[in-house]
């Protein structure tokens, strides 16, 4: 089994399926296209697991065929960023200079009244729907203003993994938003991150997270699904992947205490504890750095990169009540106070709340390729997992 890279390239011997080959020449088409045209157009692709690999691809295939053009590929993820930055070191057709903040993309095409070729988003969900003093935004929308400066837009969106109350995106919104530029749009429909992974484990965890279910599950045996009873019993298995194949690492939900930039704190866990994964300002995001075994990662540190096997820590706001059949999501648990902040006088409803709670929780379950360990905090949605799963997964 080869080690994983990042999310941005393929693994040793893998290929593009035919759906992923056919997005990526659909949009190099239609950037080909609408350069030779005068109106402002846009692409996007959705779906799950496997947008940003097809999305450096469309960047690489274009820079290689045009290095004419203008082209810029923007990210908020401050992780996902530092490893674009790294790979564009590698790439004889790419300069680091093309992988951008979208408020600095904005800042710099507004102050010298420019426009770019092709921009390229990368998890477009992630983009500011509200001014933002933290990320010296000040405008009302970062999409709006990326299009006053492209000529052509390609983005990637997943409804499914907005954080926070500054990136409150709906579907509505973004349909709204690109009206006026007549937007194609193609699905993913495949997922592309747990190899090996039969529908039934994605519907389950799907199910979990957006319809607050649990149902059945059937494994497959290249796909290693655990429940574990003991946290300290998932880590040091979690230890042993990462001694055999690398990339893997503990991840939590945000139900811990934290502050950032003030010392050490602790995920804890029956008799488990580990420090919550340190802000660090290399060039190195949090996921490839080997000392980080002994962390857990948070869905900011994770969020959009992939491990070989992932063991996650579902914490005390997400609990299971056995009369209603349902999870119980309590965001008074939650620890990212910055996700629920008020903008301009907009409050999150408990729905909203509860929402972004969902999705972190999808985003840390889906992290893994070949593997997914998991311990949980309340008993009651621990044995209701248990059961859900075969006996060879109960550990």
């Amino acid at each position: 089994m080869a080690m994983i890279k990042n999310s941005f390239v393929l693994a040793d011997g893998e290929q593009f399926s035919e759906e992923q080959n056919d997005v990526i020449h659909q949009a190099v088409a239609f950037a080909n296209h609408n350069l030779t045209q005068s109106q402002t157009r846009a692409f996007v692709i959705k779906g799950g697991a496997g947008k940003s690999v097809v999305l450096f691809e469309i960047f690489k295939q274009l820079q290689a065929t045009k290095p004419q053009w203008r082209n810029f590929l923007l990210v908020n993820h401050a992780e996902m960023w530092k490893s674009y930055r790294e790979l564009a070191s590698y790439q004889p057709d790419l300069k680091k200079n093309q992988f951008l903040k979208p408020t600095t993309f904005i800042n710099q095409m507004t102050r010298h009244n420019q426009t770019a070729d092709v921009v390229l988003i990368d998890e477009a969900h992630l983009l500011l729907t509200a001014p933002d003093r933290y990320n010296k935004f000040q405008q009302e929308n970062q999409l709006v203003e990326i299009l006053k400066h492209a000529r052509v837009v390609i983005l990637v969106f997943d409804a499914h993994q907005v954080l926070k109350l500054k990136s409150m995106w709906q579907q509505e919104l973004l349909q709204t938003i690109l009206a006026p530029f007549r937007p194609e749009t193609v699905q993913l429909s495949e997922q592309y991150r747990m190899v090996g992974q039969s529908q039934s484990v994605v519907e389950w965890i799907d199910q979990l997270t957006q319809h607050k279910k649990i149902i059945d599950v059937a494994t497959t045996p290249s796909f290693d699904l655990r429940i574990y009873n003991d946290a300290n019993r998932l880590y040091t298995a979690i230890c042993q992947e990462n001694q055999r194949v690398g990339m893997s690492r503990i991840l939590a939900t945000t139900d811990y205490p934290y502050t950032v930039n003030r010392g050490k704190w602790y995920v804890t866990l029956d008799g488990f504890r580990l420090p919550w994964d340190q802000l660090d300002t290399g060039v190195t995001p949090w996921a490839l750095r080997p000392e980080t075994i002994d962390e857990v990662g948070s869905v900011y540190t994770i969020q959009g990169f992939d491990l070989n096997y992932a063991g996650v820590i579902i914490g005390p706001g997400i609990r299971y009540d056995n009369q209603k059949d349902q999870l119980i999501i309590d965001p008074s648990h939650y620890e990212d106070k910055a996700a629920f902040r008020s903008v301009g006088g907009q409050n999150l409803s408990l729905e909203d709340k509860q929402s972004i709670m969902l999705n972190a929780l999808n985003i840390l379950l889906k992290r893994g390729r070949h593997g997914l360990f998991i311990a949980v905090a309340d008993s009651a949605l621990r044995q209701k997992l248990l059961a859900s799963v075969p006996k060879q997964s109960r550990y």
